[in-house]
């Protein structure tokens, strides 16, 4: 099982990245599901055309399938917040009928996207969650998205912190390596050789319990335990990861 949580900045980034996950799901003749916008989906299939994946095709054969976020949250939500047992029902259903055609599934999510977009963080972080034991039952692959910047600092207030926990895989942007290459230029900038090796160290002993890149780990660690250096980094990193 793989809960996977991918952060972008940009539309284009973000859709590049699912092209890659949709189309080796394809290739390995796994059930796609996605739980989106129509808007973006029509997008998603121009752009596996554009990549000489015939997605139309696959979608007619219901490899392939949409399912619409606004319906299933309508559903699921109470008050704002996710119900569990109704969203248990409803994702059990759609997730059910992907596996009684395929052996593998692997599936996008846009729940949060949608609740993040409309300030609903709480409700986000709520719904991450509720995927837990879904995911006990139902073992598929996982990707959900979120429009974060994890170079801002004010989305340190606990809510990205409780977002990465609901999940075992966190990519703060589709370009890693140079996410990674500017948290480290601005590590280094900050603090003084003997510190950066005890900052890696020290974030590395006490990582969050995702699997994400080193540099996100250095963030969070520099948040909770030193805040002021942890926005000198960030400052810097951000202009770093503009310059690329």
């Amino acid at each position: 099982m793989t809960h996977a949580l991918h952060l972008y900045q940009e539309e284009s980034c973000l859709l590049e990245a699912l092209v890659d996950y949709v189309a080796e799901g394809l290739r390995l003749d796994e059930g796609i599901v996605i739980i989106g916008s129509t808007e973006r989906w029509h997008v998603l299939l121009e752009q596996l055309h554009d990549s000489g994946v015939d997605a139309r095709n696959h979608a007619l054969r219901g490899q392939l399938r949409l399912f619409g976020q606004q319906i299933v949250l309508s559903t699921c939500l109470t008050d704002g917040m996710p119900v569990r047992h109704k969203f248990g029902q409803v994702l059990s259903a759609v997730l059910g009928l992907a596996r009684m055609r395929y052996t593998r599934v692997r599936v996008v999510s846009e729940l949060t996207d949608s609740l993040w977009r409309g300030g609903q963080r709480e409700s986000a972080c709520a719904l991450e969650r509720a995927w837990r034991p879904l995911l006990a039952v139902h073992d598929v692959r996982l990707l959900c998205v979120c429009p974060i910047d994890s170079l801002e600092g004010h989305f340190y207030d606990g809510t990205l912190q409780a977002l990465c926990a609901a999940h075992t895989h966190v990519r703060p942007a589709r370009d890693e390596a140079g996410f990674e290459g500017a948290v480290s230029e601005a590590v280094a900038e900050v603090l003084d050789a003997p510190l950066v090796e005890m900052l890696q160290s020290l974030s590395a002993a006490h990582r969050p319990s995702a699997d994400m890149p080193p540099g996100q780990a250095m963030l969070f660690w520099l948040k909770d335990n030193m805040p002021r250096t942890a926005e000198k980094v960030l400052a810097r990193a951000r202009a770093r990861w503009s310059e690329q």
